[in-house]
Formats: structure tokens, sequence, C-alpha cells
């Protein structure tokens, strides 16, 4: 189940500040799945206007994964996903009350709505949010929100809270021991067998450094394909436009 795909990947320290409308950040993530372990991608992400993106880049440069939320005021409007590697299109958008998620896969299609509830995260934006909250987060207090699980076209209710013990982003560059890490993990006790868990670092300054757990990407045949586990870090470089990303509006 391709769950968070850390979506969110690099996104998370471009929120509230008048930089971010034009600004990304870079990252590598190496696979842990055994059918493609050692494989490594390279990461970009960032937001130029509305726009929220982030696209995954295999080896060779190729564009195998790649998502956009297009926001609006306070709220996201459309959510875009894409993975060419195995001809997957994913388009959600708010319509009043519902969303509504057109889901293709190879030849086949679906559509399917739910209810659009205020505020649910989709995307890129899951890492802002957590950032936002990392307060309460180091406090212990352990926060529940719905999440846009948009290519199984359903939501989920996830819960985030501090996980003790090692970095996960060791070798990113950073003084180690001075992280937080949030563990995320499905609320539901019925859902956790269905649903990896995925930890996310940030460091003293609140800044996102590393993540591990479901990538974005998938690998393997269109009719089936096949989710891949690993750590992604982000590079401690300086932030660049993002606005000469690919637009999937």
């Amino acid at each position: 189940m391709a769950l968070l795909a850390v979506v969110a990947a690099c996104v998370g320290s471009l929120h509230g500040a008048d930089q971010a409308l034009a600004a990304t950040l870079v990252g590598d993530a190496e696979v842990t799945t055994a059918a493609a372990r050692g494989a490594r991608f390279a990461v970009g992400a960032g937001r130029c206007g509305d726009a929220v993106v982030s696209e995954w880049r295999d080896a060779e440069g190729r564009l195998v994964a790649h998502e956009q939320v297009d926001l609006q005021g306070d709220s996201w409007v459309r959510y875009r996903l894409r993975r060419d590697s195995v001809a997957q299109d994913v388009k959600a958008v708010r319509e009043g009350d519902r969303i509504r998620v057109h889901i293709r896969n190879g030849a086949r299609e679906r559509t399917v709505s739910l209810p659009a509830e205020a505020s649910m995260i989709a995307g890129p934006l899951l890492v802002p949010y957590l950032q936002g909250r990392l307060t309460e987060l180091r406090r212990g207090e352990r926060l529940q929100f719905a999440y846009l699980v948009a290519d199984q076209g359903l939501t989920l209710q996830l819960r985030a809270s501090l996980q003790q013990g090692d970095s996960v982003g060791q070798g990113n560059g950073r003084r180690p021991g001075h992280g937080t890490v949030v563990r995320l993990e499905a609320a539901s006790l019925l859902m956790r067998p269905f649903v990896p868990p995925t930890m996310l670092e940030f460091d003293a300054a609140g800044q996102f450094v590393a993540m591990q757990g479901r990538l974005l990407p998938q690998v393997g045949p269109v009719a089936q394909p096949q989710s891949l586990d690993g750590v992604m870090r982000v590079h401690d470089v300086p932030m660049q436009s993002s606005c000469h990303m690919r637009n999937l509006s």
C-alpha cells in the first residue's frame, strides 16, 4: 500500500515564509526493500507560487514519480500524482464538500468520491503540517489527522508521536543527537498491519532532515506494481528556485 510515499519528501522548510513562494530543497533516497535494495533516487521538492511539488528521478535521471498540490488560501484544492514507471496517474479535486479522485493504473480507470474534511492533509503538505506542531510533539502529545491516500482512493486516520531512539538521517552532515524523530502510523489498530510506520526527523531548528519509510516511486509490472521502502536524506544546501519543475495542473 503506497501510503505516505512520504510524499512529503523535502518540502519541510517551506511553510510560512515569503521566500517559500519560489524555493526548493534537494535530497536523495536509498531503497531498502529486497527486490530493489541499494537503488537510489534523487529527490527535489518545493513550492512555486501556489503549487507545492516533488520530483523523484532514478540513477539515469529519468522522472519516475511526481506529485503536486495546488493551494487556494489555507487549503489545497487539487492533488496530482504520477508514477510514469508504472503508468499510474491519480487526480484528486475538491468539489464542495466532496473530493473526487480519478485513478488510472495502465488501462484500468476508476473514480471515487470521498468526504472533504477541512483539515485533511494531502501529499507534500504533510511535513509542513508536522513542523507546525513540533512543539506539541516534543512535549509528548500525540496528534491524529486525516490523510488522503489518493492512489488507493481512500482517507486514513494517522497518528503522530515522538519516537525515542537513534537518528533517522545519520550521515546527512548534521550533528547527531540534536534531532526530533516523529513516528507516523495508522491510528486504528486494525489498519496498522497494512500501513508501514514512517519516521520523519527534524533538527533542533525544526528543519526536515530525513525520513525512513515508504518512498514515492514504485517498480514492477503495470498490473502489479511494488511499493518501495527506504531512507531519504535532505542535503544541507542553499535553497533555490523550484519554478523550473514540471507543472502537473
